[in-house]
């Protein structure tokens, strides 16, 4: 991508590409407005005088996660009772990949 902030039906493409979506041309007409806006307000931030100032990024962070610590498990009967199809003690589940199960 250039470094022109303007979008074009070009760049609205091309980013619609990255992400791997497909857009009719109707589509991208549409969202070059809603993509000119976006990247104005980037434009805006990247024009601020940031010098001196600290990033914030891990302000008032803390570790929230609970100990990695065994636990037992659920008792699997009540669960495979509510099971579709059950075999050996396991959900069985139609073959997502290639061929019947």
């Amino acid at each position: 991508m250039s470094n022109d902030p303007s979008s074009t039906p070009s760049r609205v493409r091309e980013t619609a590409d990255l992400a791997r979506l497909a857009l009719s041309d109707e589509e991208c007409a549409r969202l070059e407005p809603e993509l000119d806006a976006i990247l104005e307000h980037f434009k805006a931030l990247s024009e601020l005088d940031l010098e001196g100032v600290e990033g914030t990024a891990t302000v008032g962070l803390q570790d929230v996660t609970r100990p990695d610590e065994p636990q037992p498990s659920m008792d699997p009967a009540p669960l495979l009772e509510q099971a579709p199809r059950e075999k050996d003690g396991h959900y069985q589940v139609p073959r997502a990949v290639g061929g019947t199960e």
